[in-house]
Order: C-alpha cells, then sequence, then structure tokens
C-alpha cells in the first residue's frame, strides 16, 4: 500500500519520522519511508492554504497514492476537545473567504459567487467521504474544523466564527487538503491534534510535547492497522 502523509512544519512530522525507515529523499520537501509493507511518502508544505494546494496539487500529478493523510496540531473552540485530544475531521471550510460589509462578513455561496452544492461542496462545506474503514479512526472524536489564513485570537471574533462556523477545531491548511483531495479522487483523512484552546493568544498555554505524542500515537496506530491488512 501507498501512502502520504502531508503536514505544514518538520516538527509535526519528526516523531513519526523517527518510528520509520528511511529510503529515499525524492525532493526538497518529500521523503520516501517504509513501515513493514506500507510504501510511506512523506510531504511537508509549509503554513497555510496556498501552500497546501500548491505542493500537494504537484505531488499527486508526480505519485499515485492509495491514501492521502494529514496530520497536524490544531486549535480548539471546546474545552471539551482537551489539550493533547486527537480527532478525526470529517467537515472542513474556507472560513475567511469572502466579504467584510460594516460589521458582517459573507461568503462567497451568500454573494454568489460560488455554487455552494457545487462539487466538492455542499453547502460550502467539505465533508470526508468516510471511504476508509480503520478501526483506529473510527474511534477518534469526528469533528468540523475551519481554515482561516489568520489565526484568531480576540474574544470577539472567537465567538463570531464559533456561532457562525458551528466548529470545534481551526487549522490554516485542512480545507485546502479536503477541497485538492476531493478534487483529484484519492481517499483521505485529516487526522488533528489539540494542541491549544483558541483564546486571546496565550503561546505559553500550548502544550506542543503532549499533542505531538499523541498525534504520532495515533497516527502509528492507524500505519499498524493498514500493515496488518
Amino acid at each position: 500500500m501507498k501512502i502520504l502523509l502531508v503536514a505544514s512544519s518538520n516538527s509535526e512530522v519528526k516523531p513519526l519520522r523517527d518510528k520509520l525507515t528511511f529510503v529515499a529523499r525524492l525532493n526538497y520537501n518529500l521523503h520516501n519511508y517504509r513501515l513493514g509493507t506500507l510504501d510511506i511518502d512523506i510531504l511537508i508544505t509549509g503554513h497555510g492554504s496556498v501552500f497546501m494546494a500548491h505542493h500537494l496539487t504537484k505531488i499527486l500529478q508526480l505519485y499515485s497514492y492509495d491514501l492521502a493523510i494529514n496530520l497536524g496540531i490544531a486549535g480548539s473552540f471546546d474545552y471539551f476537545l482537551e489539550m493533547g485530544f486527537v480527532v478525526n475531521v470529517t467537515q472542513d471550510q474556507f472560513a475567511d473567504l469572502g466579504f467584510e460589509e460594516k460589521d458582517a462578513f459573507f461568503t462567497l455561496g451568500e454573494k454568489e459567487l460560488l455554487n455552494e452544492d457545487s462539487f466538492p461542496f455542499t453547502g460550502e462545506i467539505l465533508r470526508s467521504l468516510g471511504n476508509f474503514e480503520i478501526d483506529v479512526v473510527e474511534s477518534l472524536i469526528p469533528v468540523k474544523a475551519i481554515t482561516v489564513n489568520t489565526l484568531h485570537g480576540t474574544q470577539e471574533n472567537i465567538q463570531k466564527v464559533k456561532s457562525r462556523f458551528k466548529c470545534e477545531i481551526e487549522t490554516m491548511a485542512g480545507a485546502a487538503f479536503f477541497y485538492v483531495c476531493l478534487m483529484e479522487k484519492i481517499p483521505f483523512l485529516q487526522i488533528r491534534a489539540v494542541s491549544y484552546f483558541i483564546e486571546i493568544r496565550k503561546v505559553d498555554n500550548w502544550n506542543l510535547p503532549l499533542a505531538l505524542g499523541n498525534l504520532t500515537a495515533t497516527v502509528l496506530e492507524i500505519l499498524e492497522e493498514l500493515r496488518a491488512d
């Protein structure tokens, strides 16, 4: 089985790399590894939707994969999702692509610049196809994410976004990953670990070691389950 692991930064996959057997460097941001019978490529895209869309599309034009997994950290809007929780993103949405008018925000769909139900959208939401039955994934909490270019850090905007989009977590690239995989018709998963709560920015409150440790353990479990099939 050929698997593509996609992350925004090296730090999000370094603990996982150390568990795999390095094979070759395919280009400056794509490296090949093995785990038993699994053939695994790891792609680092950089932070942000533009970089995710470009690098992921380019790689999918060069190589074929049975499954793509976007892994990384995320911020949580909901204190129910405790620090370190690993979640399965089943819905994602571009949350800052649109228009501001006075104190209101309108999405592209609301301004009729996008058919909100045109493929691959459903009501402007990108949805996981659920086309890979993996016990480890099914045991994770399913969540809706939003994808933004600027992480939220003011209480007023946090409440507006949470109320409007009914989301549990936010990232800077997840919806772009969903969009490309849906357009290219490749099975995909987005697995995230909560490393901070979305609040007035307090980096000292982040817990990257816990999030990365749990994320690495979960993705390894997924890979081991795929290897056993």
